[in-house]
């Protein structure tokens, strides 16, 4: 006897299941990001995951009603509700004519061999205020405690915006920095904290021609065997540009991407509303101007992000977070600079 009911139920079998395998779960958040991150505004993010949990360190404004006690390290789950971890660096402990006493700028935490390093970019304003910031390294094998200072004596080097990359392997680690409106490269030994090479430019107005502007906040992500680098390039009228180049090694040759720039920046999209009270207004608000730094960074479920600070002009700067979609050398960001984000979690 034929079972006229059989195909019928069959078709409704499939069609259940390929129904349940396109749904799909979205996890969304808001940017700017300012939840549980210091009020008073932070810039410059870079941004971690290890064992399901998100890390980050960043340059931070200080209460300015309070005693600054040093750079923290701040930690989630989601990436849009952060909370104070620890204290990375305890500022009393550091003495006072030490070259490394002020600034903590554009700081990141890169985990090699084993070992946290945590970078940073300071100078001493009481002994020397106009002097470049130097780059600093400090170390520890556990990230919730306190790191220590490598090189004490003197920066490595005079830049900003210093930057670690792992190169073919763990022993072969690259400084990279920008200053004077060119960005820098030299291989490190991060044991003595001292350079293994002289600097050499690796991207100016030779290498990028016609494409050249003022140069600024190189950074490095390898997916796969590509190296990415974003960095910023600042045009008259308060315009800041992002562009993106891909290399097989950290040296270069570094090749230009084709759909650049990633992001434009303006001056006319800053935030001009101060968000916490000050004891004279606008008095403590960093005037920054838009934004110049943007990190490449891999999350959970494989998923790959851009972390960069809100657009600020007097008002406090803050963490944006959004996916980007990598193929190879080619990068691509579905809703850049949009309010609102999500990702599809498996």
């Amino acid at each position: 006897m034929k079972n006229y009911f059989l195909k019928p139920l069959l078709f409704l079998f499939f069609f259940s299941c390929n129904s349940v395998q396109k749904k799909e779960t979205f996890f969304t958040w808001t940017n700017p990001i300012r939840e549980g991150i210091n009020k008073y505004g932070m810039k410059d993010f870079f941004v971690f995951s290890e064992d399901e949990n998100y890390y980050l360190v960043g340059t931070e404004y200080n209460d300015p009603l309070k005693e600054y006690l040093g750079p923290s390290l701040y930690q989630s789950k989601k990436l849009n509700h952060w909370k104070k971890e620890t204290r990375l660096i305890n500022v009393k402990d550091i003495p006072e004519k030490a070259w490394y006493k002020d600034g903590w700028f554009a700081p990141e935490i890169v985990k090699i061999k084993s070992k946290y390093y945590f970078t940073f970019n300071n100078r001493n304003n009481a002994v020397n205020p106009y002097q470049k910031l130097g780059f600093g390294i400090a170390v520890n094998a556990n990230l919730n405690e306190e790191f220590k200072v490598v090189n004490t004596e003197k920066p490595i080097v005079l830049g900003n915006h210093g930057s670690l990359v792992v190169g073919k392997n763990e022993d072969e680690i690259y400084l990279l920095y920008d200053m004077d409106a060119r960005i820098y490269i030299a291989q490190i030994d991060l044991e003595k904290a001292i350079l293994k090479t002289e600097p050499k430019e690796l991207l100016g107005p030779e290498t990028l021609g016609k494409n050249y502007k003022y140069l600024d906040a190189p950074q490095v992500t390898k997916v796969g065997a590509v190296y990415h680098i974003l960095f910023s390039q600042f045009y008259g009228g308060y315009e800041v540009k992002v562009y993106h180049m891909t290399a097989t090694h950290p040296l270069g040759p570094w090749k230009w991407d084709d759909a650049n720039p990633l992001y434009s920046f303006l001056e006319a999209e800053a935030d001009e509303v101060v968000k916490n009270k000050y004891p004279v207004p606008h008095g403590f608000a960093p005037p920054t101007q838009v934004v110049f730094s943007n990190q490449l960074f891999l999350g959970k479920n494989n998923h790959y992000f851009n972390a960069y600070h809100s657009s600020e002009k007097y008002s406090e700067p803050y963490l944006c977070i959004e996916p980007v979609e990598i193929n190879g050398d080619k990068v691509y960001v579905p809703a850049a600079k949009n309010k609102h984000q999500k990702v599809v979690i498996k």
